[in-house]
């Protein structure tokens, strides 16, 4: 594809010179530049290649704060071989990043092709993951204060649920809020701000992670925190991308239950506290996922989240019934599901 946009052309010759400084003279002349396709941000992707040379070049015009979140925690990353994308070099004054290419196979396209022991084992390999984000990555964490100033607090946790009342309910599906809202928002919120804080990916679902020669690695971390790791294991195992089934989703988090206190982590926790904590984990992280698809796929037009929605309404319906202790989200789900099947009924106005 040769570069006719202006944009992108600009983009092509600000990382070739990038590529050029830095050594990387292969990506220097003579490149294709082609555009990645890209998730909810803002953030664009494109891929340089020449022969059989590629890289990614991440393009955040301007720069900024998030620019440099992505490029310090990559680089954290990389140290500990935590699957992050190695970075090659930066421009933070143009905002471009030239970092390795991970490949176009995301983990959601191979679950599609996967049997069924095929599923699981994909989904146990990406829960090592986590096991080592909560441990050694953790631990680094801590000790050399990484994060400090982003904590997944009690806070943070009720912004999550008013983005949902306000995307959601307000915008996209009327129906009452029941009155025992504030009092369940907040349960989910006191419950999973009181969780061991731990490096938490924010977004960990089968769109962000990779699968490059056999391993799985991780994308999208610029938005990383301190937090519950139960939210990340929510994401993974309560993903309107690929819902993953009861049964299969209790045998991982047995598995991955274990292998966090083989390493030491949440000694002396019963496994049905465990579980009870990730299933209100999972009613919070599904309605954060719900507003973002109504926002990028309603109000911003990319079918692919507002095609997730049932999904995820499915997942939610799932984890308050599981939890036993949101009766008036129960009863919000039933009414969700009424409105959107009274507006199916009616057709198009």
């Amino acid at each position: 594809m040769t570069v006719a946009d202006p944009t992108e052309r600009s983009v092509r010759d600000a990382a070739e010179e990038l590529a050029g400084r830095s050594g990387f003279e292969g990506l220097a002349s003579g490149t294709i530049l082609s555009p990645i396709a890209d998730g909810g941000s803002d953030r664009r992707f494109f891929r340089l290649a020449h022969d059989l040379t590629t890289a990614v070049v991440l393009s955040q015009p301007g720069g900024g704060r998030e620019l440099d979140s992505y490029v310090e925690i990559a680089r954290f990353l990389g140290r500990l071989r935590a699957g992050a994308p190695e970075i090659y070099a930066v421009d933070r004054d143009r905002g471009i990043v030239l970092m390795e290419d991970l490949g176009d196979l995301r983990l959601v396209d191979a679950l599609r092709a996967a049997s069924p022991a095929e599923t699981e084992s994909y989904y146990s390999r990406a829960l090592d993951i986590l096991v080592e984000l909560e441990t050694s990555v953790t631990e680094s964490m801590l000790r050399e204060g990484l994060l400090r100033e982003r904590v997944f607090d009690e806070e943070t946790l009720l912004g999550e649920t008013e983005y949902f009342r306000r995307e959601f309910i307000e915008g996209y599906c009327p129906v009452p809020l029941p009155d025992s809202w504030e009092g369940e928002r907040r349960l989910l919120a006191s419950t999973l701000a009181r969780e061991p804080a731990v490096f938490m990916h924010r977004d960990f679902q089968s769109r962000n992670i990779m699968v490059k020669d056999g391993r799985l690695r991780i994308v999208d971390f610029q938005t990383a925190h301190r937090g519950p790791g139960l939210y990340d294991a929510a994401s993974l195992l309560k993903d309107a991308y690929h819902p993953v089934p009861a049964s299969m989703r209790r045998r991982l988090l047995e598995e991955f239950y274990a292998k966090l206190q083989s390493r030491g982590a949440r000694r002396g926790e019963r496994f049905e506290k465990f579980f009870a904590t990730f299933t209100l984990a999972g009613a919070q992280r599904t309605m954060q996922a719900l507003a973002a698809f109504v926002k990028l796929g309603v109000r911003k037009g990319k079918p692919g989240f507002r095609d997730s929605i049932p999904n995820g309404i499915d997942l939610l319906e799932e984890g308050v019934r599981e939890s036993g202790r949101l009766p008036g989200l129960e009863s919000m789900v039933a009414a969700i599901r009424a409105r959107l099947r009274e507006a199916q009924e009616k057709g198009p106005s």
